[in-house]
């Protein structure tokens, strides 16, 4: 999910967060009785409603999702009140979450058939892989796309693979070295900030973890869930930075940002290049590697016809400028000359 970065956005969030705290803490022993509210049917109907429809709702104002991960956070909605609900009061609504449940087999089924089409078809997509000449995290989504299918669930799946290739399977592989590399993170502190933000993820797992294990078994679960993604995505995000440099070759231009978004880019589609100017449109893409210190583009790149940059969950953008930070400025101007 790609956050918006808007003021509804950042409402939704807020509210969001509320949303969630106020009804974990409503079904907490003693919390009912400090604020005298009796658990009542109407009570587990006001959480459903929240869980189910407002909660996803709020998600989407917030963050870029398409209509059908709605719908499946709606079932996880459900499947959350299953569990924070008191069996007593949650038993007559029991039909709601048997119907939300069969609506998401039903996707889960469509889904899978799909995976299938890719999975018959891999032979396929990687022989054209190889025709493209291209490492995967270019190379995939195109070529998935070219060979099997444009849905965006596979689009959002082959992201994923994408992560644990690289996190797993990439540890001897070299960068490129040739005249068309521009490195872009060797004088910044993006892999050291990256590091230790796993370290700190490893820790808060160890410790938290075993603390609200004992307090609320689902949530402990919940959390280790999402930190091990972390761990995951941080070592691919490691890899890709490390591994995919800068490239100029075969005529294009190749950038990409860790697992946050990459483009490919005809030279013959370059209009201009922009040196030293500030970055004045809040919606540039921007391919900069953060730094302990706040820093700025070298260059703004603007293009005769737009493209579509690939974003985080595989998400589309079109793009018709984007902003650029490298380690040998001077290279690259004579490689765009």
């Amino acid at each position: 999910m790609v956050y918006r970065k808007t003021r509804k956005a950042n409402l939704a969030l807020a509210f969001l967060l509320l949303l969630l705290a106020t009804n974990f803490l409503l079904y907490q022993s003693g919390v009912p009785d400090f604020l005298s509210l009796p658990l009542t049917s109407g009570v587990a109907i006001g959480s459903l409603i929240d869980l189910a429809i407002v909660a996803p709702i709020l998600v989407y104002v917030a963050f870029k999702i398409s209509i059908k991960q709605t719908i499946g956070l709606m079932v996880f909605g459900l499947v959350i009140a299953r569990f924070l609900i008191p069996a007593g009061l949650y038993a007559p609504y029991k039909g709601i979450l048997y119907a939300g449940l069969a609506l998401e087999a039903l996707l889960v089924f469509a889904e899978l058939a799909l995976i299938f089409i890719v999975i018959r078809k891999g032979s396929a997509i990687r022989s054209e892989m190889k025709v493209m000449n291209e490492g995967a995290i270019y190379s995939l989504l195109p070529t998935v796309e070219k060979v099997a299918t444009k849905n965006v669930f596979i689009r959002l799946l082959m992201t994923e693979f994408l992560m644990f290739y690289y996190a797993l399977f990439t540890w001897k592989k070299k960068a490129p070295s040739h005249e068309g590399v521009v490195t872009m993170h060797k004088k910044t502190s993006a892999i050291a900030m990256n590091i230790m933000l796993l370290h700190a993820i490893l820790i808060e797992t160890i410790g938290l973890h075993w603390w609200l294990h004992e307090k609320s078994l689902v949530l402990s679960i919940i959390l280790l869930f999402l930190n091990v993604y972390s761990v995951f995505f941080i070592i691919a995000d490691i890899q890709i930075t490390r591994l995919h440099p800068m490239e100029i070759k075969n005529g294009k231009l190749y950038i990409t940002q860790g697992m946050a978004s990459r483009i490919v880019v005809t030279l013959s589609n370059i209009k201009e290049v922009e040196w030293d100017v500030a970055l004045t449109n809040k919606h540039t893409l921007q391919f900069i590697y953060k730094d302990f210190e706040k820093t700025d583009p070298q260059a703004i790149i603007r293009l005769h016809e737009p493209i579509e940059a690939v974003m985080f969950m595989g998400v589309k953008k079109k793009v018709t400028e984007f902003a650029i930070r490298v380690d040998e400025p001077e290279k690259l101007k004579q490689l765009l000359l």
